[in-house]
């Protein structure tokens, strides 16, 4: 077997951005030489997309054959103060994940996909082929930068829709540094969403300050109407949040709005002061605060669920879908410890 050529004459030397450094292409190199020839070796993330730094990782795809192992986590080294990802993957996984996202719609997206899921297509759609099988071509032919960002948009919406219902009730239950932390999010998300639906949908929000400057010009009108909240302080706090609900609509969040909850069976709330404890059995206690507590409190005066809704909202000054929005993770919490049950599981009567 001929040896394969150096990294200085790599066929694959063309196929990567121009500004990487000699060490990242030797390191890149020194991987390629251990892939099996019926494997394939992409090169992808921040330095590939051209949004990298000097203390980037390097990260490489090993795609190896449908009757090969099964995915593997990641493996991680060290050399020379950079960081090198190298990410095992099953040929026929990613088709699948090409199939789904070549089979959803817009409506689809929020349900369908996780961040993970866009993280994973959009790195093999920019992937640098460094080494790539007849079949690991016509498998990266399938991944496209325009279909991931099309979908990408209104998945980062619906995100900026449940952070801001998120920060709105922590602003109503006057946990200001909670709702400072939820609006920047609120803002990111939908910085990000807004940037994906212009092209820049490179899935990860620590980059989207970059990528806003890359698309608007840094500090221009662009760039701060983009990037508007995602400073936020608790000076400016009410102010942002209502120019965020401008941008932002609430039918965009999700949140199990058609889940109707109660307590479950044989649980029993004790009042300490101004704590709130669930207690189920001899054994089982867990204290309730925040959201949590006034929930509960409304529940446990013998009220519907709908009502519960209302009745916070009312006490909160914000709307029941931030309510609604806002407690579907809390309750399914507490549904997975065996104090609140939905309609259909029965609850306590």
């Amino acid at each position: 077997m001929s040896a394969r050529p150096g990294v200085s004459d790599a066929p694959w030397r063309e196929r990567v951005p121009e500004n990487l450094g000699r060490d990242v292409t030797d390191e890149m190199a020194a991987y390629v030489e251990r892939v099996p020839e019926a494997a394939s070796c992409v090169a992808t993330g921040s330095l590939i997309e051209g949004l990298g730094n000097g203390n980037s990782d390097i990260d490489l795809y090993v795609i190896q054959p449908s009757d090969g192992a099964a995915t593997n986590p990641v493996a991680i080294g060290i050399r020379d103060s950079r960081y090198v990802d190298v990410e095992y993957l099953n040929l026929a996984a990613l088709h699948k994940l090409a199939d789904a996202f070549e089979a959803a719609s817009a409506d689809e997206v929020p349900a369908a996909f996780a961040l993970r899921d866009f993280a994973r297509y959009y790195r093999l759609a920019i992937a640098a082929r460094l080494q790539v099988t007849d079949e690991g071509e016509a498998l990266l032919d399938r991944f496209s930068t325009q279909r991931s960002s099309a979908l990408f948009a209104p998945w980062s919406l619906t995100q900026a829709a449940v952070h801001l219902a998120r920060a709105t009730v922590a602003r109503g239950l006057k946990d200001v540094p909670r709702a400072v932390v939820l609006t920047r999010r609120a803002a990111v998300w939908r910085a990000t969403s807004r940037l994906a639906a212009e092209g820049e949908g490179y899935p990860h929000l620590k980059w989207a300050t970059v990528k806003a400057a890359r698309r608007f010009g840094a500090d221009t009108p662009g760039y701060r109407s983009c990037l508007e909240g995602h400073d936020v302080t608790p000076a400016t706090l009410d102010a942002v949040l209502a120019a965020l609900r401008e941008h932002i609509a609430p039918a965009a969040a999700t949140g199990g709005d058609d889940v109707v909850w109660t307590l479950a069976e044989g649980v029993t709330t004790v009042a300490d002061g101004d704590d709130l404890h669930l207690i189920l059995g001899r054994r089982s206690i867990a204290r309730v605060d925040g959201l949590r507590r006034v929930l509960v409190d409304h529940l446990a005066e013998g009220n519907s669920w709908s009502a519960t809704v209302e009745l916070t909202a009312e006490q909160l000054h914000v709307s029941p879908g931030d309510v609604r929005t806002t407690a579907a993770p809390l309750m399914r919490e507490l549904a997975d410890a065996g104090y609140v049950a939905s309609a259909a599981q029965g609850g306590r009567r």
